[in-house]
Order: C-alpha cells, then structure tokens, then sequence
C-alpha cells in the first residue's frame, strides 16, 4: 500500500466519531450516569466507563466487547450496528499468538508412570495393613474373640462391669454351664435413672448450595454473592470447570453462552431463556430477600 493511501485511510478512521463517545453521548442524553447504566444492565460500572473511554485493551475479548456493545445501545435506544462498525473501524484486534511447542516443558511423570504405579500400590498395602492391625486391637481390646476352649468346656471372659445380682450355675451332662439368674434381688431403688434432656434442641446448618460451569471455549465468567461480593471474575479456559460451594445465592453473567454449560445443585440449568446476543443473566438460589428465584 502507497503512502498516500495509508493517509487516507487514517484520514477516513478519524472522522469517525468513536463508539465510546457515542455509548457516552446517548446515556447522558437519558440523564444516566454510568453507574445507573450498570445497574440496568447487571454489569460491573468499570466496564461501562471503559467501553465509554474506548479503552479496549483492559476488557475482554472482542466478542464479549461486542455483546457489551449490542446490550448498552439496545437500552439506550440507539442503533447497535452503527456502534459496532464504528468500533471495528477503531479497535484493533490482534490475532492470536502461536505457541511456540519447541519451547515447550520437558514431559512430566504421568499417572501411567511405572514410579507413580509403584508408589500407589505401596500406599494400598500399607493402608491394608493399618487397618487390620487397628480391627484387631480395637475388637481385642473389647472383650472379643477371648474365647478359650477346654475339651468339651467353653469358658467365656468378659471385661463388662459385674451384674448386681447374683445366680447359680447349673452343670449340665453335656457340659455346659448355664446361667439363670436369680431374679429376686433386684437392683436397688435408690439409684437414680438417668434422665436425658428433653428441652434440647439441634438446629441444622443452613443448606449450601453449589455452582459448577464448563466451556468448551474462553467464556467470560462473573458470579456474585448476596451481598454483592465477587465470587468469580475473569475469563473461563476451556474444559477447566469453575467450581463454587458456600453461598445460598448467586448472580451470574455469563459471555459465550453457546459454549457453557452450567449445574446448579448437581441439576442442568438451560440458559437460553436468559441469554440475548451472546450475554446471559441470571440468578439462582435464595435471593437477598429470602424469596426462592428459579433460573
């Protein structure tokens, strides 16, 4: 390409008032601040402010840029396509590096490996014989297995606490002794039953709920709690699931939603109802308010 047409292309880009100023000229003609803008659309305000500054470099990637685009000039009633070709008139999207593979780690030892094999099977045979060492003591320690046989005399041990009353011993001609106990003496009245509490009472834990998220490619990720306190946020990889436990409540936005798939309480939950150009929104879980909100 000539200079001279280099000059004219720049010439041409720069007339072209930027998809930042325009976002930024259309919500302050509704007397919103980018705060309230934020609000509407459930996205973080910096977000918002860096789309208004086009400063592109510190969002995600194009696509999610786009969907940001589409949702601000749908609610601010303007035209989502003149600011989506004002922005690929501005931006400048690089493609993506090579990997270079010869630089790459040496191979680590994998779970085929003979050393790994060698080692678990190890740890098995140790954790075998652990565990029938602590049987043998705990049951011997108890009272079982002290059976000693004489002839046709089986004499019982027991290292239980003496009865409280007494009983003779009948000699059989088989040879066994059996017991029957003298059921006049009683045990003594003035010995108090034990008496449980009956005024006690055992509150459960409040039930947590959990989140898992794949992707079979990058997805943009942000989850919040009921307090408004990020849980997640970033740039989900592929095939590397995001795994959350510990809140009753969850607010998500979610980018690329072809590529996720999302479980809540080990149940699939279909975000296609919630989701508009490649964006969702959505809520799952016990809502601040303690109203139950299905996704």
């Amino acid at each position: 390409m000539t200079s001279k047409n280099t000059e004219a292309g720049v010439a041409a880009i720069s007339s072209v008032e930027s998809p930042g100023r325009m976002l930024a000229a259309a919500r302050e003609s509704h007397s919103l601040s980018p705060a309230d803008l934020a609000v509407r659309l459930r996205l973080d305000t910096k977000i918002v402010m860096a789309l208004e500054r086009d400063d592109f470099e510190n969002l995600p990637a194009p696509t999610f840029i786009k969907g940001y685009i589409r949702s601000i000039a749908k609610e601010l009633n303007i035209d989502p396509q003149t600011v989506l070709e004002t922005y690929a008139a501005h931006a400048v999207i690089e493609p993506p590096a090579l990997t270079d593979f010869s630089s790459g780690a040496p191979p680590q030892i994998g779970v085929n490996s003979t050393i790994i094999k060698a080692i678990t099977y190890g740890l098995a045979a140790l954790l075998i014989v652990l565990i029938v060492l602590w049987w043998r003591l705990h049951y011997q320690n108890n009272g079982f297995g002290n059976e000693a046989r004489t002839g046709d005399e089986v004499a019982l041990t027991s290292t239980a606490t003496p009865l409280s009353y007494s009983y003779p011993i009948v000699e059989h001609t088989q040879g066994w002794r059996v017991a029957t106990p003298d059921i006049s003496v009683q045990k003594s009245d003035s010995e108090p039953a034990e008496i449980l509490p009956s005024n006690e009472v055992i509150s459960a834990p409040q039930a947590t709920q959990s989140l898992s998220i794949w992707t079979t490619s990058e997805a943009w990720i942000e989850i919040y709690d009921a307090s408004g306190d990020k849980l997640y946020y970033g740039l989900a990889k592929n095939n590397k699931p995001i795994e959350i436990d510990g809140s009753a409540y969850y607010r998500l936005i979610l980018g690329n939603t072809g590529s996720i798939t999302l479980h809540h309480n080990g149940e699939d939950v279909d975000i296609g109802p919630h989701s508009q150009d490649g964006v969702a929104q959505l809520e799952l879980g016990i809502a601040p308010d303690n109203d139950n909100t299905a996704p």
